[in-house]
């Protein structure tokens, strides 16, 4: 499965509809309509492939990471390790065995070579004598003394470590760092156990003082009469070599190699080179260090193995993996359980030849292949793709850490506990997963050539054993939700894709750049913050309204009337004159059939940049004008709000917006006005080397920081308004559960009649939750129901909705929280209901006409009826507008 292409590398457009709205700066030259809107990508750059490590001795990664692996690895993904390595033409070989230790792998001995005297021997003598004469002489000789002080300490190359991420229910949500490593403290293991992960590599390391002199001279004389080139490394050299990185196999190697062993036993106890080496050697399974390696042959962590099992990963260690250069298959159990077996019993008898175990008790030892788990390459990253965590990871978790001046630490070993509720989480991905299939086609060459991704197919995999509310919908649509804890702002559960390294529905992408993209025209959803805004100026929910539409053409032209030229506006679905209301609306019928054309209005009497203002309020940080595309960073005060970036459209949502901020308005309006900052991590912790155990980092974690925002009496009016509709549009939660929302439906640009964005917001006391379904790629194409529910377009009440009751309901079920009364409001006691609005008695009564309170075909727009929002704008100013010609119209809102 490809991925879908990565922001920010060809074409970024504007980021939603408008007649007015200008293509933003691209990187390149992009066939209309190949990808989506400010959504652009392609593959990216990968890295060198990795070196394998040796056959034949086990492996200790360097300083700046172990160099083996499998595949090519781009950067910023996940990495998933193969079975094998790409082999090098340096291997080790037993050439002969003890009896009843252990059968050879290779293909036989190779044949000796026919010794001759020449320089090269002479020169390996000269080297071999030095070799061994420094050996002797420790520290003394001043070249030596030279080397001694360019050696590096542990502490320069200390190793990687995986990083953990946990939800705050203390659920594993992901494992970071290109190496799968978990530092062990040596105070955690048994002296068995230690012994047991050596004994096949090094019997006399306890005796020796990092060189094993007899070793050297046998390896010495092998190779120079002409038999296999052998190391002859104690673990101390072995760990030395690696961390110098250097892996050739040569005498001037083994001479600093062996300087560099003698200063490590000089300044470092046994047990301490012993936990460097154990914490850094290459086991195989994706597995460096045995904190991993034990998790990934036994499932327990490095303290909870028994003798048996840390033999089985010390007899692993002389060859990991099998060697595509000689066709040897190494030790691990499932490739070679036989040879594995032998090697684990020479591992057991060195431990007794050593007097580290009793004979007795190695006799009754049984292999521990019942407790052995199954054979898996997988390594390095998890939690980033296939799930929704990967963008809390990679860009929320990223962006606090560096706050608190933290930025290498996705292998440094912390452990990070986030907001995320698993339950939650799952609740969520329950309802909207899905991935999708690309494929890149190209035409042209050279500066010609010119590639568009398109979506192959959807994927709708089942969660939790049932299939999502998403399945079977067209291979274009994609679903986006956000759900925030009101009382704090953490963020309970996110999903803006299954890849958490594609484009980021839920939120930004290309986030501090002039391409900054990510919102989606929130339509009648946003009229919240429009109700808000008008209770808040003083007008109270008795007010009323005039719905006539506003048109400025023609026999019917009335714009002159309400000094609205050349707006025209009109109301989705609902015919001029078919309300019960009439032309006289109270502000609550306006709310609850979501008419455009009052909202428009109030815009225009409280002024569309103090709607901004109060959606900034409630948590709306970002919005995109459409005069040039770009982001508006309402967070700073020199942000231009005028109408030349937010017109009086801003009353019925045109204005995009993200999933992200529209959830935390939601979540302010939940808690009386009270805003708490959206935020993913409540804890740090690193784990101390000495003891093994983590400790709370300094100066990181969570801090509440509420703010009064507006007032409770604005906030909880809304609410008393708000929690009406759910019944209303039959999405009542269950149990009698109390729920705010609203629905918003926005047009497509391209199609006309047909929806691009739908959205349904609410929140109950407890969780604030924003649902958004759009466009997997082109932003403004239209998104339709499944033939097999009856095809058309996708409302605001239906998919949203259902995808938000669905997760309202298991969320607050799974999460085990109570009921809680929402606040009721004063019911339009709240500011003046006189002179504030521009409703008009009727001449006469009305003939009898369909109530739409609160029928759902007066709340849902009709596929077979116009949008609701035809709107031509002056030219950007501050000023009134002027008389002008009529535009082709907008894009519809309705809600």
């Amino acid at each position: 499965m490809t991925s879908p292409p990565a922001p920010g590398s060809t074409g970024a457009a504007a980021p939603s509809d408008g007649p007015t709205k200008q293509p933003g700066p691209s990187a390149g030259p992009t066939a209309p309509g190949s990808i989506r809107a400010g959504h652009s990508g392609g593959p990216a750059p990968t890295g060198p492939a990795p070196l394998r490590p040796v056959a034949g001795r086990a492996t200790v990664p360097s300083a700046t990471g172990r160099t083996g692996g499998s595949g090519r690895i781009a950067p910023g993904r996940a990495s998933v390790g193969g079975p094998g390595r790409p082999a090098t033409s340096s291997t080790t070989r037993v050439n002969t065995l003890p009896p009843g230790r252990e059968a050879p792998h290779g293909s036989g001995k190779r044949p000796k070579r026919k010794i001759r005297l020449g320089r090269w021997k002479w020169r390996s003598i000269v080297l071999a004598a030095v070799a061994v004469i420094v050996m002797l002489a420790g520290g003394g000789l001043v070249g030596v003394a030279y080397l001694y002080d360019s050696v590096p300490e542990p502490a320069d190359f200390s190793p990687n470590e995986n990083t953990f991420v946990y939800s705050a229910d203390g659920v594993q949500i992901a494992k970071l760092g290109g190496e799968n490593r978990e530092i062990v403290s040596m105070a955690s293991l048994s002296d068995e156990v230690k012994v047991a992960l050596i004994a096949g590599e090094d019997k006399n390391f306890f005796n020796h003082h990092g060189i094993d002199l007899w070793g050297v001279a046998r390896a010495a004389w092998n190779n120079l009469t002409g038999g296999e080139t052998q190391g002859a490394s104690t673990i101390t050299q072995q760990y030395a070599r690696n961390a110098a990185k250097d892996l050739e196999v040569t005498y001037a190697r083994k001479l600093r190699e062996a300087v560099m062993a003698r200063r490590l036993e000089e300044e470092h106890s046994k047990d301490e080179i012993l936990g460097f080496y154990v914490n850094t050697v290459w086991f195989g399974r994706g597995s460096s260090g045995v904190g991993a390696a034990a998790k990934a042959y036994f499932n327990r962590s490095a303290a909870q193995l028994t003798v048996e099992q840390a033999a089985v990963l010390g007899a692993v260690l002389k060859q990991p993996e099998p060697n595509d250069y000689d066709g040897t298959k190494g030790y691990d159990p499932h490739l070679s359980p036989e040879a594995a077996k032998i090697r684990w019993n020479y591992v057991l008898d060195n431990m007794v030849e050593m007097g580290r175990l009793d004979q007795a008790k190695r006799a009754a030892m049984v292999y521990p292949d019942k407790t052995l788990r199954k054979y898996s390459a997988r390594s390095g990253e998890t939690g980033i793709q296939g799930t929704g965590t990967g963008f809390v990871i990679n860009k929320y978790v990223e962006r606090e850490m560096a706050a608190w001046g933290i930025t290498d630490w996705r292998n440094k070993g912390y452990r990070i506990t986030t907001t995320i509720n698993s339950k939650a989480q799952r609740a969520l991905e329950a309802q909207l997963f899905r991935t999708f299939e690309w494929k890149e086609t190209c035409k042209g060459k050279g500066d010609e050539k010119e590639c568009v991704n398109d979506v192959v197919k959807a994927v709708d995999p089942k969660v939790d054993g049932a299939y999502t509310k998403i399945k079977g919908y067209p291979k274009n649509v994609i679903a986006a939700g956000v759900a925030i804890d009101p009382r704090n702002g953490r963020v309970l559960a996110y999903y803006g894709g299954a890849d958490g390294t594609g484009i980021d529905y839920a939120g930004k992408i290309n986030e501090g750049t002039i391409w900054e993209d990510g919102g989606h025209p929130p339509a009648s959803s946003f009229k919240v913050y429009t109700l808000a805004a008008a209770i808040d100026a003083g007008i109270s929910l008795r007010s009323t309204w005039d719905p006539t539409p506003i048109v400025a053409t023609g026999k019917k032209r009335n714009c002159d009337k309400y000094q609205l030229c050349p707006y025209e506006v009109e109301n989705a679905g609902r015919e001029a004159g078919s309300l019960k209301c009439k032309r006289k609306c109270t502000l609550m019928d306006v709310t609850r059939m979501s008419l455009n054309v009052p909202f428009f209005k109030i815009a225009k009497k409280i002024e569309p940049k103090n709607v901004v203002a109060m959606a900034h309020a409630a948590g709306i940080d970002t919005m995109w004008a459409l005069s040039d595309g770009k982001a508006r960073d309402l967070t700073k005060p020199e942000t231009d709000t005028s109408r030349a970036s937010f017109d009086y459209q801003v009353g019925f949502g045109q204005y995009p917006v993200t999933v992200l901020d529209h959830a935390t308005g939601m979540a302010t309006f939940a808690n009386h006005g009270v805003y708490n900052k959206p935020h993913v991590v409540l804890k740090v912790e690193k784990k101390d080397e000495r003891t093994g155990k983590y400790a709370l980092v300094p100066n990181t974690g969570e801090v509440s920081r509420a703010e009064r925002r507006i007032r409770q009496e604005v906030a909880d009016e809304v609410t008393g308004m708000l929690k009406q509709l759910p019944r209303s549009y039959y999405h009542a939660l269950a149990g009698g559960r109390e729920a705010a929302a609203k629905t918003g439906t926005w047009e497509s640009k391209v199609q006309d009649k047909a929806h691009s964005n739908v959205w349904t917001v609410g929140y109950t006391p407890q969780i604030a939750t924003a649902i958004w379904v759009g466009n997997v790629k082109n932003a403004s194409d239209p998104i339709y129901r499944p033939k097999a529910l009856g095809g058309g377009n996708i409302t605001s009440v239906g998919l949203p909705a259902d995808i938000w009751q669905g997760f309202m309901n298991q969320a607050h079920a799974d999460m085990k929280l109570k009921l809680e009364p929402l606040a009721t409001g004063t019911n339009g006691k709240l500011g003046e209901v006189e002179g504030v609005g521009d409703g008009v008695e009727p001449s006469k009564k009305p003939k009898p006409d369909d109530d739409c309170d609160p029928k759902p075909a007066c709340l849902a727009a009709s596929p077979t009826m116009p949008g609701n929002a035809a709107v031509v704008p002056p030219t950007p100013s501050t000023g009134p507008p002027g008389p002008a010609t009529p535009l082709a119209p907008l894009p519809s809102a309705s809600g």
